[in-house]
């Protein structure tokens, strides 16, 4: 819906909470962009959500706006929660946190005056609803209300970056609560000795005094230990500071970031970003229908392994893909696809160890842990990790539905079977995001299903070797379990987090796949469930003919994507490649979405 900006008008109650902010990068994005989502407003034409693009707007002197019309039953509450992503100073949070704190209230029916068992029931759970409503940990609220409480201008040194939140609170603890508050970080308990530890909560220092009374403790060297947990405690509030950073940005902007880390780590040479930024393959002109079809007709895909040299490969995957490289250990096969003629890049494979359980997977095919495990089947499937188009004739022509199929070529069957000694009979591959996929309408794939779940989000590199280094050197036991059963990173992640009292469920993300599987046989699931030897399995008919049948059946649907795009005026010229991507154009965007990320230090501030 359309309305002129000088009919709507913004709520009081949000200068009360936030401070002003630099518009700046918003006003840009607006002016080179134009307005990308509607602001938010009730039946009153107030605003809810959409304060800095209301701003921004007045000032390029817009006169229209796009607006969504909502009403809420506590305006307040939902101002707030549509402000989980903004940019905010710690008094903001601290605002927020206040304003909160007494709508919640309300609605839990507390007095304010009582402090009997029932009432204090009632001031957790209100914390917990701020917490979630904020976007920040109940730790670091408690830590803020009670700087708030003693020394509120120490929220204003907070905000000009003088001083932690952490040493903050650790000062004020010291002159105003005479270090005698509980901490909040103590780890799980298991005896006797640990759940009276987690009942009393002692400090530190507390601690290490009382251990010093008490023989033969007493005998124990504690020269520097005061200081070393202050540097751990340091480094874990970095963690946590770096998990609530990641946890504000949506699946396009954790991309886009991810994306800069990779690249700044990957150190390229510049002959060799040159040298395979030349050879992406392009349509002479795309806009010449005739030349374009009958230069379309006349690709030929051909699959390169990649067996020792790794530039290239690494350079051409990781600068022609959003998503994030990381390579499985196992079994690996890595293709660079080319067109035969211009010899040019089109993209590239990727094969590996499949996943040992995949609930929609496994039930497709009838498969038990005997059948997979014992019987050693589950050498004989791999999955497609990796495939990636080239752009912008991915999207132009479904270059990706051409190169998911190429998976299914002799060649790769030979190379399996040669390098490690199996037959290959089906393929598993997931897609990125929720149910909707390229590999969709592609006869040799079958959508067997979807796997549903929680990851925890990963870490910045930075945070997560240095605590992947302290739990492999402190929990060796615990570290070798977790890094030899499935899903090891997300293992380590979670035994991180357990150890430093972090809760997973506090970074989480729903995680929905759908999975798809290319049985190159036609009756490969008698052969995975152990009814059938090598010598009987009887090839697909279209997998037999190869690339013929792949070549007939793309080149058509290829066309009538790329004619439809032409004629809607719709085609993408714009060729993805990431060479130029670095910290100051992905701040920039990130503040024009309304998200703080200074990302040269750690990736958090």
């Amino acid at each position: 819906m359309i309305k002129p900006l000088s009919n709507i008008k913004p709520l009081s109650i949000n200068e009360e909470i936030y401070s002003p902010t630099d518009l700046s990068d918003l006003e840009l994005s607006i002016r080179e962009l134009g307005q990308l989502e509607p602001i938010v407003i009730n039946s009153n034409d107030e605003i809810i959500s959409g304060h800095r693009r209301y701003f921004s707007m007045m000032r390029l002197g817009l006169k229209e706006c796009d607006v969504r019309v909502v009403d809420y039953e506590n305006e307040t509450i939902s101002l707030i929660t549509h402000n989980m992503h903004r940019v905010k100073s710690v008094s903001d949070i601290n605002n927020e946190f206040r304003i909160l704190e007494k709508e919640y209230k309300k609605r839990l029916g507390s007095q304010g005056t009582r402090t009997d068992l029932k009432n204090e029931h009632k001031q957790f759970n209100t914390m917990v609803e701020v917490s979630k409503t904020i976007g920040v940990g109940t730790s670091k609220l408690k830590q803020i209300k009670s700087i708030y409480n003693y020394q509120p201008d120490l929220l204003t040194k907070i905000d000009k970056g003088e001083i932690s939140v952490y040493k903050a609170y650790k000062l004020v603890q010291k002159k105003f609560m005479n270090g005698s508050s509980k901490d909040d970080d103590s780890d799980s308990q298991k005896d006797r000795i640990k759940k009276f530890l987690k009942k009393e909560n002692p400090s530190i220092d507390t601690m290490i005094s009382s251990l010093k009374d008490v023989y033969p403790f007493s005998l124990l060297d504690y020269n520097g230990l005061e200081k070393s947990f202050e540097v751990l405690r340091e480094k874990r509030e970095e963690l946590i500071d770096n998990m609530n950073f990641l946890k504000r940005l949506d699946e396009r902007e954790i991309v886009i970031y991810k994306k800069l880390k990779e690249i700044q780590k990957s150190n390229f040479k510049k002959s060799d970003l040159d040298k395979v930024g030349k050879k992406i393959f392009q349509f002479t002109n795309p806009y010449n229908k005739k030349l374009t079809l009958k230069e379309l007709k006349n690709l030929k895909p051909t699959l390169e392994l990649v067996k020792d040299n790794m530039d290239e490969f690494n350079v051409l995957r990781i600068l022609i893909h959003s998503m994030e490289w990381v390579s499985n250990p196992g079994r690996n096969l890595k293709y660079i696809v080319k067109d035969e003629n211009t010899k040019k890049y089109l993209g590239v494979i990727t094969l590996g160890s499949d996943v040992t359980t995949i609930e929609s997977r496994d039930r497709w095919i009838g498969w038990n842990k005997e059948h997979k495990f014992k019987m050693g089947k589950l050498n004989n499937i791999c999955i497609a990790s990796t495939i990636v188009p080239v752009q912008p004739v991915g999207y132009n022509f479904l270059l990706g539905k051409l190169i998911s199929c190429l998976c299914s070529l002799s060649q790769i069957r030979d190379d399996w079977e040669g390098r490690y000694g199996d037959k290959l009979v089906g393929i598993t591959t997931t897609s990125l995001y929720g149910s909707y996929s390229m590999y969709n309408s592609i006869p040799i794939w079958k959508k067997v299903g979807s796997t549903n779940g929680k990851i925890i989000i990963k870490p910045d590199d930075e945070p997560y070797l240095y605590w992947n280094k302290w739990v492999k050197e402190n929990y060796p036991d615990e570290f070798y379990h977790a890094t030899h059963s499935t899903g090891p990173k997300q293992n380590v992640i979670s035994l991180i987090f357990r150890k430093l009292n972090i809760k997973t469920k506090d970074y989480e993300n729903e995680h929905e796949k759908g999975v798809y599987f290319c049985m190159l046989y036609k009756n490969g699931k008698d052969y995975l469930t152990g009814k059938i030897k090598d010598d009987e399995l009887i090839i697909d008919d279209r997998i037999n003919r190869g690339m013929d049948y792949i070549m007939e059946w793309w080149i058509p649907k290829a066309g009538k994507r790329y004619e439809k795009l032409l004629k809607n005026k719709n085609l993408k010229n714009d060729a993805l490649w990431y060479e130029g991507i670095n910290s100051t154009k992905v701040e920039s965007w990130l503040r024009s979405r309304g998200v703080n990320g200074s990302i040269s230090k750690n990736g958090s501030h």
